[in-house]
């Protein structure tokens, strides 16, 4: 009795030679193969993208990561999710020629911040700090960097929709949204995790 005939690749393989029926039958597992393979190199070059290696090139986020650590960054943190307080986030630098910089999540978007007396106040609210973070007498960083931010901003500050306020956990010696204002969401590139 022969086998029921349900495909046309069945049809073709039912009426076709000994020798051609042979070579069919060893091209559907080196297919499968290369399909398998091109699965495995194609997930490896997605699961690569999610991680960056980078360097930090300031004391702006002392003693939390030391100037010249390498720190890894979480690109996909953020997939359909926007930052949480307290987070460590690298971003695009909102001064021209900046790079990327790390900075710690203090206010999120629509907020009322007012950082007063070593405090930081959000909506009114008085907020516990980390406790790698701490106030003391805010300086702006001499640098040339500095000279080209906007300028301080004024307290209490609403931070705009789609921004953070971010600062940088060396806060006596930071560069951060005290100078230049919200962090839009747009450049902030991901998650230092465990920090």
């Amino acid at each position: 009795m022969q086998p029921a005939i349900t495909s046309l690749v069945d049809f073709r393989l039912a009426t076709a030679g000994a020798s051609t029926l042979a070579l069919a039958k060893n091209m559907i597992p080196i297919k499968m193969i290369f399909r398998s393979l091109a699965a495995v190199v194609i997930f490896a070059a997605l699961a690569g993208c999610t991680k960056k290696e980078m360097r930090q090139d300031s004391s702006s986020m002392e003693p939390t990561i030391k100037r010249g650590e390498v720190i890894s960054v979480d690109l996909k943190a953020y997939s359909g999710t926007g930052p949480i307080r307290w987070d460590v986030v690298v971003f695009e630098s909102p001064v021209a020629g900046g790079g990327h910089w790390a900075s710690r999540v203090v206010g999120l978007p629509g907020e009322t911040i007012d950082i007063r007396s070593g405090t930081v106040v959000i909506d009114g609210k008085e907020e516990t700090l980390p406790p790698r973070l701490s106030f003391g007498g805010y300086k702006l960083p001499e640098s040339d960097l500095a000279s080209s931010a906007p300028g301080p901003v004024t307290f209490p500050f609403k931070i705009p929709a789609g921004s953070y306020f971010v600062l940088g956990d060396n806060v006596s010696n930071a560069l951060d949204s005290r100078y230049w204002g919200g962090l839009h969401g747009s450049k902030i590139i991901g998650k230092v995790p465990g920090k």
